[in-house]
């Protein structure tokens, strides 16, 4: 073969090759829309700084308190002085006083160096240092066989940055995956309430359906029939203050009921209110009927952490539908506001141990926070902490943990100086968990329980927020979007 014939064959494979490993893409690297956060950017920022500070990156500060960046960082790559160098530029974007937008940028710079000079002549420093000092090497541990790479200058050079969305995945998580406060408070005097006055479109209207209007359920759940038994305990462990997952719950027992089971659903109220529960159960469910429901201390706590969310509330009055439809259905409430912690716990197992003695072929649907339907005893954050799932007595024990899409829901948690905050919150699932949006309800079961004694879960969909039963708002406004970054082949903002 001549050598032009090999060269154009040689030619012929670099551009074959050359097609099937072309470059990268932008849209990978640049996001569709922005994540919002529903956290103060000062919080949101001080979080970032703790996820490199755990990478072992150092942060320099800039003048912009809404601005950071670490330091160069490379990874040991022997003696050839070739290295790749690594930083991060934090930006940060105050959407509201709850409100905030972090974007996180990775730049990269390549050094180049020479093989020759980067090698240590071992022989040559030793007889620098010991021949020419006149130092004992049995006395003298001598000096390091290479220079430290952290004694490079600071680098002054152009630098290449792209978003890097996976960190900003671990940050979301970090921010948005954290389990809710529930407010215990008792003891607390609270001064007395002027009564409501509220609009015609506050209340609920299910009060105005007939009863065969009101009765039927919904389409068929997949997965309920193969956990359903005649004295069934079933834990739905959930994110408080979410619109989904107490209308999928009372789904649930509704086609429970329908299937002729008696069923008792448990809610996460003081037992205080059971009085004021009944009454209203038996009622119409009128506009007044509510108002004398939601005058409850209950109802009217100073900080609503989800369990007392409109939510909450469109789920006991569809469970009064239920009964009008002639569904043998219980409602219970079954918390205490007196306790906490283990204590707190261990007074609402021993009601549910106490009513399955007296009620042993009813199923329960106990709706509660995801670290009460815990099975084993002890948390990451607290070792000693003993849930009520651990405590229950029951034949028949099934621990669904909440499957979901990333959205937003109503809580409580404490901000940077302790203090306890109630809005919007952001819930990103991740794991096992999580899940696509726009699916339908749906309960699956797993071979044998996780290792916190989860039995199965229960998708609900992509979370929206409930707002506290008691706010004459009925929707939570819509986050602000800010304007996305510019694409790589348009403008650049001032760092790059």
């Amino acid at each position: 073969m001549s050598f032009r014939a090999l060269a154009m064959c040689w030619l012929f494979w670099a551009t074959c090759v050359g097609c099937a490993h072309g470059p990268r893409t932008v849209e990978s690297e640049t996001p569709k829309f922005e994540h919002v956060f529903q956290k103060p950017l000062e919080e949101a920022l001080a979080v970032t700084r703790q996820l490199f500070t755990a990478r072992g990156y150092a942060i320099e500060e800039t003048t912009d308190p809404t601005q950071f960046l670490t330091k160069w960082k490379t990874h040991d790559r022997g003696d050839t002085g070739n290295d790749r160098y690594v930083r991060f530029v934090v930006t940060g974007i105050s959407v509201g006083p709850r409100q905030s937008v972090v974007r996180i940028f990775r730049m990269t710079f390549n050094a180049m160096g020479n093989d020759v000079n980067q090698v240590d002549n071992w022989w040559r420093i030793e007889y620098i240092y010991y021949v020419l000092h006149d130092v004992s090497p049995f006395n003298d541990q001598g000096p390091p066989l290479r220079m430290a790479r952290g004694e490079r200058i600071e680098l002054r050079t152009l630098t290449n940055g792209t978003r890097d969305l996976d960190l900003e995945r671990e940050l979301t998580l970090r921010l948005e995956s954290t389990p809710s406060l529930e407010v215990v408070s008792g003891n607390v005097r609270e001064e007395p309430r002027p009564k409501a006055v509220r609009d015609s479109d506050f209340y609920l209207t299910r009060w105005k359906d007939e009863a065969s209007e009101a009765g039927p359920c919904g389409e068929a759940m997949r997965g309920l029939p193969e956990v359903l038994d005649l004295g069934l305990t079933l834990l739905v462990g959930e994110q408080l203050g979410s619109r989904e997952a107490p209308a999928v719950v009372g789904e649930l027992v509704c086609q429970v009921a329908e299937a002729g089971l008696p069923v008792a659903l448990g809610l996460s109220i003081p037992r205080t209110e059971q009085e004021r529960v009944d009454r209203y159960l038996a009622s119409a469910g009128a506009p007044s009927d509510q108002d004398a429901l939601l005058e409850g201390r209950f109802w009217q706590r100073p900080y609503q952490d989800g369990r007392s969310s409109r939510a909450i509330l469109d789920l006991i009055d569809r469970v009064r539908a239920m009964r009008m439809a002639g569904l043998s259905v219980t409602l219970l409430a079954y918390d205490t506001d007196l306790a906490g912690g283990s204590k707190r716990d261990g007074l609402q197992a021993a009601f549910w141990n106490q009513r399955r003695e007296a009620q042993r072929a009813e199923v329960q649907v106990i709706l509660a926070g995801n670290t009460h339907t815990r099975t084993i005893a002890g948390t990451p954050w607290d070792q000693d902490f003993t849930p009520m799932a651990h405590l229950l007595k029951s034949r028949h024990l099934v621990v669904l943990e909440m499957s979901y899409a990333q959205g937003t829901r109503w809580g409580c948690d404490l901000d940077r100086e302790g203090k306890l905050q109630c809005g919007l919150i952001g819930s990103t699932p991740s794991g096992r968990v999580a899940a696509l949006p726009g699916l339908s309800p749906s309960i699956t079961s797993f071979e044998s329980p996780t290792s916190e004694g989860v039995h199965g879960m229960i998708y609900v969909g992509a979370l929206t927020p409930s707002l506290p039963a008691i706010s004459k708002q009925q929707e939570a406004p819509l986050p602000i979007r800010p304007p996305l970054p510019p694409r790589r082949d348009g403008e650049k903002p001032p760092m790059f």
